[in-house]
């Protein structure tokens, strides 16, 4: 145990993750969260946020502090010490990620402000995704969009997919290597990462985190022409699209009850059949885009489910995974209705292991934050 620690924040659009890790172990020390967006109303900010949860901790020899950061574009491969310049990078990829790096950038500041001698690090979740092949990164669009405009898939959730392949890998006692995983990073945001050698070969969003799976309140894929349908004739503004695509679609737009899959629930059993709608769309569309990713690996060893609704949904696991005998994947019912963290939940005779995973982005932080760093 060394007594050096490193600090680790994980910003959501409402909320605020804080993790305390100790440099040599990894181990974590403590941990504290927040989430003004379901009611909490002691604090209105990030900044509050980080000074209300540090305040909570106790932080010794502060060696490091390690950010989750959303979209790091085609520059960042991976994890790199926090400057001005990388700040400037952040900033220029707000764009592309409008609800999640302005407050990223926003805790970093914050952090800078209250320990200015700390070194920061920054650990972007399309990093991850760096390993993608053109033919699953490019869109079928004038190539000169991408030498001109950077047009491309980059791909999110890259720390919560690459743990739970690591983890997958732990639980079943196997070398990581050979193994085809496919990762359900299924919470508010919602995506998809086909892995093998521990890399991302194909995952289901895009240049922004709005593509794919149906989520919580944004859309996924939509027809682009339904879109510019939409616009040509004045039915919706681009600011209105914009707050409709991002925060009002999804489970929240369809079943007209809100974007949490528990309220969603609730409302199935009491016969709201908008609710049923919307529940059926969105296991619909999990199971659509694994088979995509099991296409991209030709093959599948392990279904791996994660995130809020993954890992505490039963019943979204065995909707999703009740249409997947097809590709050999059995499903103990006793043993995932009563699933905890970190466990298999397949049958023995399942020729496809199916794991529920606590994904554990802030450790993925912190062992990127002490890589970048050193080992000093």
């Amino acid at each position: 145990m060394s007594e050096k620690q490193i600090l680790v924040l994980n910003t959501g659009s409402s909320s605020l993750k804080l993790g305390v890790f100790d440099w040599d172990s990894q181990n974590q020390l403590d941990s504290k969260e927040t989430d003004w967006g379901q009611g909490e109303q002691t604090v209105q900010n990030h900044t509050d946020a980080l000074q209300q949860l540090a305040g909570q901790v106790q932080l010794g020899n502060l060696a490091a502090i390690g950010h989750r950061v959303v979209h790091g574009g085609s520059k960042y491969t991976q994890a790199v010490q926090i400057d001005e310049a990388v700040k400037a990078s952040i900033k220029e990829l707000v764009p592309l990620a409008p609800l999640h790096n302005p407050i990223a950038l926003e805790v970093i500041e914050a952090a800078q402000q209250q320990w200015p001698q700390v070194p920061q690090v920054a650990a972007f979740d399309t990093a991850f995704h760096s390993t993608l092949a053109p033919v699953n990164y490019l869109y079928a669009l004038p190539y000169d969009w991408y030498k001109r405009w950077g047009v491309r898939r980059f791909g999110f959730h890259g720390l919560s997919h690459e743990y739970c392949a690591k983890r997958a890998a732990e639980l079943l006692q196997h070398p990581a290597t050979p193994l085809k995983i496919v990762t359900c990073h299924l919470g508010n945001g919602c995506s998809l990462a086909a892995i093998v050698n521990g890399q991302s070969v194909a995952t289901t969003m895009g240049f922004t985190p709005l593509e794919g799976l149906m989520m919580g309140s944004r859309s996924g894929s939509v027809d682009p022409g339904l879109l510019l349908y939409l616009l040509e004739h004045n039915f919706i503004s681009r600011a209105a699209m914009d707050d409709a695509l991002n925060h009002a679609s999804g489970l929240k737009g369809v079943s007209g009850v809100g974007s949490d899959m528990r309220e969603v629930q609730t409302a199935m059993s009491e016969g709201n059949q908008q609710a049923t709608l919307a529940f059926e769309m969105y296991v619909a569309r999990v199971r659509e885009h694994i088979g995509a990713m099991v296409a991209a690996l030709a093959g599948l060893d392990v279904l791996v489910f994660a995130g809020g609704v993954g890992e505490h949904s039963a019943q979204v696991r065995t909707a999703v995974c009740h249409q997947l005998g097809w590709l050999g994947v059995e499903v103990d019912s006793t043993a995932n209705a009563s699933a905890k963290s970190d466990t298999d939940i397949a049958t023995s005779t399942s020729k496809v292991r199916v794991l529920v995973i606590h994904t554990r982005e802030e450790l993925m932080v912190a062992r990127q934050t002490r890589q970048v760093l050193g080992n000093g």
